[in-house]
């Protein structure tokens, strides 16, 4: 109970905390101002790594093509599936080209990738187009097939404005890290690759950030300061933000463009005052020791269970030698069985019941004792009783003979054959009766009714009820004024009724306890 008001209160409290930081996570003018604050300072005391100019590294819209990811798409899978790059296919038809823009400078390509053509022209690779229709660069394709040194570094380094933007990550593995700005580029993503193309004022990426330089519309410059994202995080660490690409439908406090700018988690504790902080932490230290006592109540209870356990093995192990020996008793006295007279063959019949009754109590221990890991408590065994009304009677038959004159049987008009753990049914009922006998007054009425589908045992007394619930009645070691046993014996019926799922009730004034048996199918039997 105290941890789960425990955990209530700290739901409520962490509710209570981040209702309190989402009221404050609204961006006001001074947030604006301090944050176009820290970008002028960054600018201002940081160094970028490049500044790069695109319209003089790519100077013509053919060439700026070759910054744009999704321009490789271009070509045909009737295009793709050839190999451009190699004198193969030379003698495969290549109609299809006839058709295209700038016929002429794949044709040149068709006859010097062939051998028909000893050299390509000077400005070849320079002026547009520059795109093959396959989606490759003819820089590129010039480098993979490597005649005419153009698979040398020095040539390559010099041509790489020519290359698309995703060649050069290839042309990387060969060379190994690229010059300047191309460096870069090859390391970018789509996403960013296409807004360096769409010309957006920020972009960040993984690396680096991008801070376009702002000039008038009409001269149409694409420029940007480039910074490593390490400068940035360093200059942040002492601000309360920080820096992130924006998500569609994830809170931002301050959207800039493509970017969001955050609390950092220094900041959003001291958001919350510090009575709060201490409350929080406070109600996570209870939670703590909580657990640790429930552990610790738990293992207690383990070690108890254990020691309940070894106690029942010792009994178990020690009834089973005087057992043992009384069973050759028996065997001994059953020998001289025709030489008894009418009483001793009674006491002999119930000699051998009492045994029988300690024989079935230590098997009933030994399985339970095996059986540690089974959720339920008792292991049944479930036989054909062939008559209710006789097996009644053998339970109160002990009973009558104690009491005489003062126990009444109402048996079933119609008797029944039934199937029941005859040893715990017959524990159950003759509690009751012992119950009934100790603590009420006599007569004391038996009844069996059959129900639908069940059969309902009564046991009433003329008794006044010391209890008020048989709750209270069954609970271990409740003893009344008149008892002189261990106080367990209620408690045992209702663990064993709850077992066998048999229901227990108790009625007052006069006091009566039932037990409702349900029953599988059941078949007559004459009546005795």
């Amino acid at each position: 109970m105290v941890l789960i008001f425990t955990a209530v209160v700290m739901a409520f409290t962490t509710g209570y905390i981040a209702l309190f930081i989402q009221g404050s996570y609204r961006a006001t003018p001074s947030d604006i101002l301090e944050i176009n604050k820290i970008k002028q300072d960054f600018q201002k005391k940081v160094d970028p790594v490049f500044i790069i100019n695109f319209n003089s590294l790519y100077f013509s819209e053919d060439q700026f093509k070759l910054l744009d990811p999704s321009v490789t798409f271009e070509g045909s899978s009737q295009f793709k599936s050839r190999s451009y790059s190699s004198s193969q296919d030379c003698d495969l038809s290549f109609t299809g080209l006839l058709n295209r823009n700038n016929f002429e400078k794949v044709w040149i390509w068709e006859e010097f990738r062939c051998g028909r053509r000893a050299r390509l022209p000077r400005a070849f690779f320079v002026e547009a187009p520059f795109l093959h229709p396959s989606g490759h660069s003819f820089a590129y394709l010039a480098f993979r097939l490597g005649k005419n040194n153009y698979d040398n570094r020095s040539w390559v380094m010099t041509h790489l404005p020519f290359f698309h933007v995703g060649e050069l990550s290839k042309v990387r593995r060969t060379f190994g890290p690229l010059k300047g700005v191309f460096e870069i580029l090859q390391s970018l993503d789509n996403p960013s690759l296409t807004d360096i193309v769409r010309g957006k004022g920020t972009i960040l990426t993984n690396d680096y950030l991008f801070a376009r330089l702002n000039y008038p519309k009409v001269f149409n410059i694409l420029e940007y300061r480039i910074y490593t994202r390490k400068d940035l995080e360093f200059f942040l660490k002492d601000s309360p933000f920080i820096l992130h690409n924006y998500q569609q439908g994830r809170s931002c406090f301050y959207q800039d463009g493509s970017l969001c700018w955050d609390y950092n988690v220094k900041h959003i504790f001291q958001l919350a005052n510090t009575s709060t902080i201490v409350l929080f932490f406070g109600l996570i230290l209870i939670i703590l020791v909580v657990v640790r006592l429930l552990l610790v109540k738990i293992r207690a209870q383990r070690l108890e269970d254990e020691k309940r356990r070894l106690a029942l093995r010792v009994l178990t192990h020690e009834f089973r030698t005087p057992i043992t020996s009384l069973t050759l008793l028996l065997e001994k006295m059953g020998k001289k069985y025709d030489q008894f007279d009418e009483e001793m063959e009674e006491v002999y019949l119930r000699f051998s019941s009492e045994i029988h009754r300690l024989r079935r109590l230590v098997e009933t221990s030994r399985n339970y004792l095996k059986a540690e890991q089974n959720q339920k408590l008792l292991q049944l065994n479930l036989e054909e009783v062939p008559s209710l009304n006789e097996f009644v009677w053998q339970v109160i038959e002990p009973f009558d003979e104690a009491h005489p004159g003062e126990i009444l049987f109402e048996e079933l008009k119609e008797d029944c054959a039934v199937m029941l753990d005859t040893y715990w049914m017959g524990i159950c009922m003759k509690n009751i009766l012992e119950n009934a006998f100790t603590h009420g007054a006599s007569p004391v009425k038996v009844r069996l009714s059959q129900l639908k589908d069940a059969i309902l045992f009564e046991v009433e007394d003329q008794g006044q009820c010391e209890f008020e619930s048989l709750g209270i009645m069954s609970q271990e070691f409740m003893k009344g004024n008149k008892s002189t046993g261990t106080g367990l014996g209620m408690n045992i019926v209702k663990k064993v009724c709850r077992e066998m799922n048999v229901g227990l009730e108790l009625k007052l004034n006069p006091t009566v306890l039932s037990l409702n048996i349900p029953i599988n199918p059941m078949k007559k039997v004459r009546s005795l």
